[in-house]
Formats: C-alpha cells, sequence, structure tokens
C-alpha cells in the first residue's frame, strides 16, 4: 500500500474516528451496568453510516421533486442558506438516523433497559458523524493543521450537535415505549430538529460571530443530555413486556 492511497483512503477514516472514539467510550460508559453487546454497538454505528447515504438519496430525491412540481421550495433548498432550508435538513437527518435504528432494533432483545434507545442512537449518530468527518478531511489534504483544526470545531461542534440531538430523540422513545404516549416521540422531534436547525442558521449566517453563541448552546444541550441520561437511569423498567 503506498503512502498516497493511505492518504487518500485511510487517513481522513483514522483523523475522522479520533475525536467520535472519545465521545463514543463516554456515553458507552454511562451504560456500565449492563453494556450492549459489541456486535449490537457496530450495527447501531453502520446503520448511522447507511443513514447518511439514505439521506442523501432523500434530499437528491426531494430537490429533484421540487425542481419540477415546487419551484418556490426549490429555490429555498437551492440558496441552502436559511432557516426553511435548514429545517428542512433537520428533518430528513433526525428522522432517517431515527429510522434505522427503530427498524432494525425496535423489536430485538438487546433492547431492554430504559437507556438503551439513548445509547443506540447516540451511537448511530456517531456512525453519521463518521462519514462527514471523512469527507470534511478528505477535502483538506494539502496539510495536516487545518483538518486538525477542523477535527476540533466538529468535535465541539457538529459531531456533538448529532449526539445530542439523537440522544435526546431516544430519551423520549425511551419514554414512548415505557408509556405508550406517541406524542412523547413527537415531542423529541420537535426538540431535536429545531436544535438542529437553529445551529445550522446561525453557523452558516453569522459564521465567526456565532461561535460564543453556538458553543453556550452546544454545551447547553449536552448538560441537559447528561442530565437526561441521570433521569433515566432512575428508571428500572424493563422493555421486553412493553415493546
Amino acid at each position: 500500500m503506498s503512502f498516497e492511497i493511505f492518504k487518500v483512503y485511510f487517513l481522513p477514516f483514522i483523523l475522522g474516528m479520533v475525536p467520535l472514539t472519545i465521545w463514543l467510550l463516554f456515553f458507552l460508559f454511562r451504560d456500565w451496568k449492563k453494556p450492549e453487546p459489541s456486535k449490537m454497538i457496530l450495527h447501531a454505528f453502520l446503520m448511522g453510516v447507511l443513514a447518511t447515504v439514505i439521506v442523501l438519496l432523500v434530499q437528491h430525491f426531494i430537490a429533484q421533486f421540487a425542481q419540477i412540481n415546487l419551484p418556490t421550495i426549490y429555490s429555498v433548498i437551492k440558496n441552502h442558506d436559511n432557516f426553511y432550508a435548514f429545517l428542512l435538513v433537520a428533518v430528513v437527518e433526525e428522522t432517517i438516523k431515527f429510522a434505522v435504528i427503530y427498524l432494525t432494533l425496535r423489536k430485538n432483545k438487546c433492547l431492554d433497559e430504559a437507556i438503551d434507545p439513548m445509547i443506540y442512537m447516540i451511537v448511530a449518530a456517531i456512525g453519521f458523524s463518521a462519514v462527514e468527518n471523512y469527507f470534511s478531511i478528505f477535502r483538506q489534504l494539502n496539510t495536516i493543521i487545518i483538518p486538525m483544526q477542523t477535527l476540533t470545531a466538529r468535535f465541539l461542534g457538529a459531531n456533538l450537535l448529532h449526539i445530542i440531538c439523537s440522544g435526546v430523540i431516544g430519551f423520549f422513545w425511551s419514554m414512548q415505549i415505557k408509556s405508550k404516549k406517541h406524542y412523547l416521540l413527537l415531542i423529541g422531534f420537535i426538540l431535536s430538529i429545531l436544535f438542529h436547525t437553529l445551529f445550522n442558521t446561525l453557523i452558516f449566517t453569522y459564521g465567526i460571530f456565532a461561535v460564543l453563541i453556538l458553543f453556550i448552546g452546544i454545551f447547553a444541550g449536552a448538560s441537559i443530555l447528561l442530565w437526561l441520561f441521570d433521569v433515566i437511569e432512575d428508571f428500572h423498567f424493563n422493555f421486553k413486556k412493553t415493546i
């Protein structure tokens, strides 16, 4: 294997996984009492990777359909620098990240604790972020400094954003499973989509001037996510009879 092949195909993946591995280990440790099987963690990660492909296909289909049938909506999508465009992106991404986990794991025997939906959703978000990190670094391989700056920003920004949004949905999914109140899951989606949309709107609209606000928001979101873990750990119900 030549160094050029390693640099182009493997180095972006390795660099992109460094910050994500930190988040992965951090959140898996929250489930230390009864950790999920490694094969199920790998499954959730790969489902997150698959979600990126589905998201691209869905976004392409929506853009093509809107261009022909809904020119007003297409102009919003094409500009890609406004609240409604970012709202559409957030809806598609959060829905598909949830769908790949829900459809493949909802009846799995490993989904048996209150904390499990949060864990699997977060791992899927990490898989999703791994693909984003790869292509972000791939485009900046002329130097090592820029990719490291990108990784630092994504570690505390976009990567954590995906983790927070998916973790919140996982929390409300867990509550919905136990209570049978489907509106709880809807609340989780609304909160995650709004947070995701506001993050993207601020960073793309105001750039560097929004950094402080964004990091305060991300810190607040992460704090809430950790609090939700504490809340969910106080629930000792079993899903086997409720799913």
